[in-house]
């Protein structure tokens, strides 16, 4: 097992911010000589973030050293998104073993499986039963057991972090049992219409949201995550890009009552793009986030709270999403930031952007490469190259989209694996 040792008195604390700020309960003195046991140690600007095997009172297990103050050994979070799109490898207990045996070979350490998805579940869950109804995990190849505790069984005896992926947030496809039968939870455009009509790709949408101004829908999201960690041995959760509310969307009646009644104003007059509405929307995304963490850290606080957005400027204009707020406001303990780009310069452009420069400062934070989908190939050697330039920046770590892609080079029309070299390469 890991150790750190402290070479001089020093402050495990709660946050990166200077230890004369914060709290007696945020902050405890640490004696030099000491050498204390790991379970992980990864790098955060001058800190290290750390979670302890024996708690330190009144921080806990996780909290954060000053690096010139300790000597330790830190890692790169090295994790890959597993999905059941385009993949195979959470259809039965044996493929999980074979794929994460597989994946601890190359040394990667944090899987993040999809268990939330466009409005059903991938595992039984009575939050989702209950709300839905029996209909909650229509694939018949999760319907008769619990991929997520398979998944929980054989990682834990990898010693690899698991941290249950919600794919797709508050979004859901417009005829699936969530939708249908819960229509007054979906949110609207000024015309009625479920469905964005404008995508800045070009491309039309496929999905209809969840209200998160809606108590059922925040009852319904914060139970069913809830549930999650209280019954399962995971590490923490992860929400994805999608967990926000679009900007065409939100003008439904429920939510113009909520809004006129909060602000005292009619926002039938507004320009449906106001700076006003979009505020207060993405006000909402935050109360919804604060609930769904209060909760959790209450039982559970050592649960990592992992979201994996779009770059800010993006999230703030299409989905109402302030993730850095989020981090300044200690709602989230991992960014795994979404840049996927063919360009290297692109690349490189967003890795600098202030708030990601910042956001490194303060928590854990890495960085989401496409490895590829199914009709669309990233070569090893391009790959490689992404990853020498968050390496370079010394960001905490790297996060492959998706599993199959990152052990192939090429999906489609037929399968090409990467080589055992190309993969040994891409982690050297």
């Amino acid at each position: 097992m890991a150790s750190l040792t402290v070479t001089q008195p020093t402050v495990f604390k709660k946050s990166t911010a200077q230890s004369s700020d914060l709290s007696a309960s945020a902050k405890a003195s640490v004696l030099a000589g000491q050498v204390l046991e790991l379970e992980a140690a990864y790098r955060v600007g001058q800190h290290c973030w750390v979670k302890l095997s024996q708690p330190i009172e009144p921080v806990g297990k996780i909290g954060y050293f000053f690096l010139p103050h300790v000597k330790t050994q830190l890692e790169e979070i090295r994790s890959v998104w597993m999905t059941n799109v385009d993949s195979r490898v959470l259809e039965s207990k044996a493929r999980i073993e074979q794929g994460l045996q597989h994946l601890k070979q190359l040394g990667i350490n944090t899987i993040y499986p999809v268990v939330w998805q466009r409005g059903f579940t991938l595992y039984p869950s009575p939050i989702a039963q209950a709300f839905i109804g029996p209909a909650t995990v229509p694939d018949p190849k999760f319907a008769t057991r619990d991929m997520l505790a398979e998944i929980v069984d054989v990682a834990k005896a990898l010693q690899l972090r698991v941290i249950p992926w919600f794919e797709y947030g508050l979004a859901t496809l417009p005829k699936s049992v969530l939708a249908t039968q819960k229509p007054h939870c979906v949110t609207t455009d000024k015309t009625g219409n479920p469905i964005r009509t404008k995508r800045t790709d070009g491309k039309p949408d496929t999905f209809v949201w969840l209200n998160p101004c809606h108590p059922e829908v925040k009852q319904f999201f914060v139970d069913l995550i809830m549930d999650v960690v209280d019954r399962y041995d995971v590490d923490g959760i992860q929400l994805d890009d999608h967990f926000g509310f679009p900007v065409e969307l939100g003008q439904d009646a429920f939510t113009t009552q909520c809004f006129n009644q909060e602000n005292h104003i009619n926002w039938l007059t507004q320009w449906f793009k106001s700076v006003d509405r979009n505020a207060w929307k993405t006000q909402k995304m935050t109360e919804l986030l604060s609930d769904l963490v209060h909760r959790i850290k209450v039982n559970h606080p050592n649960c990592v709270i992992s979201i994996s957005p779009n770059p800010l400027a993006f999230s703030q204009t299409n989905y109402c999403v302030d993730w850095l707020t989020w981090i300044q406001r200690g709602l989230v303990d991992e960014l795994v930031l979404q840049v996927y780009r063919d360009n290297l310069t692109s690349l490189i452009n967003e890795l600098e952007k202030p708030e990601v420069v910042r956001s490194c400062q303060q928590i854990p934070v890495s960085i989401g490469l496409l490895a590829g989908l199914k009709q669309k190939s990233v070569s090893s050697d391009r790959l490689q190259q992404q990853i020498h330039a968050v390496r370079h920046r010394n960001f905490a770590g790297i996060s492959f989209f998706f599993y199959e892609t990152l052990l192939n080079e090429a999906l489609f029309p037929v399968t090409v694996p990467r080589s055992q070299s190309q993969l040994q390469q891409l982690f050297q």
